[in-house]
């Protein structure tokens, strides 16, 4: 279980996040809901530590995860932006080996065996050679996917995972995610796609300026239909 305690953000004199508090369990999607500039990308950036200069606590079963090395690190959180991020110049296999050989100091034959079983499971094996520049967006999500997977991150972190994707890959994404939960992750999305969100709301938190609003347990209420969240839900 990961754990977000008061944590806040101040740039520029301005507060980008403001005392947030909040717990992400295991095997459920929780949802980050707001709008653009909500501090939604920011509270992930922080959980996945590319954000250190924060106020507050992030820890996981009881561990800071600013104390972790970045091998234990990237084994906990599984970071996948809303760009995927993938290196231009290399391909497919190349981008997914280069973080198993970073993180593991395996052998560059033993790296690509691993990376070659995941993508068989994406059904990817095709285009391992293939360069970014040359996939569709629901192909470079994948390869972002996997790359984070080869990690064996306990929690997934997606940020705005559907604004490069046309209504097919949509669809897949979603299937995608009924996967990842049956291996015991847990998952995080941020997002202001309203039919994703109403499809996966289980466990929602709303912002707004850097604050958490609201909060929503599919498990154990009933949404309020004078919520923010149920109007974010029907726009």
């Amino acid at each position: 279980m990961l754990n977000i305690c008061e944590l806040s953000v101040v740039k520029k004199k301005a507060s980008i996040l403001s005392s947030v508090s909040l717990v992400i369990p295991k095997k459920r999607v929780t949802l980050l809901l707001g709008k653009s500039g909500s501090g939604k990308t920011t509270l992930l950036r922080c959980i996945a530590q590319l954000e250190k200069e924060y106020l507050g606590e992030v820890t996981c079963e009881g561990r800071q995860l600013l104390s972790l090395e970045p091998k234990e690190r990237s084994s906990t959180i599984g970071f996948i932006p809303q760009s995927f991020s993938l290196f231009p110049h290399m391909t497919v296999l190349d981008n997914c080996a280069y973080a198993v050989r970073h993180h593991s100091f395996c052998s560059t034959k033993e790296a690509y065996g691993q990376v070659q079983e995941f993508l068989k499971l994406f059904d990817m094996e095709k285009l391992a050679l293939s360069r970014p520049d040359e996939l569709s967006g629901g192909q470079k999500q994948r390869v972002a996917i996997i790359r984070a997977l080869l990690l064996n991150p306990s929690f997934l972190l997606f940020d705005e995972p559907t604004s490069a994707l046309d209504p097919e890959n949509r669809e897949l994404f979603s299937g995608l995610l009924e996967k990842l939960l049956e291996s015991e992750r847990g998952i995080v999305i941020a997002t202001h796609d309203m039919v994703l969100a109403r499809r996966l709301a289980d466990l929602v938190y709303f912002l707004e300026e850097g604050v958490v609003l609201e909060h929503y347990d599919a498990q154990k209420t009933s949404l309020d239909p004078t919520s923010r969240i149920a109007r974010f839900f029907h726009g």
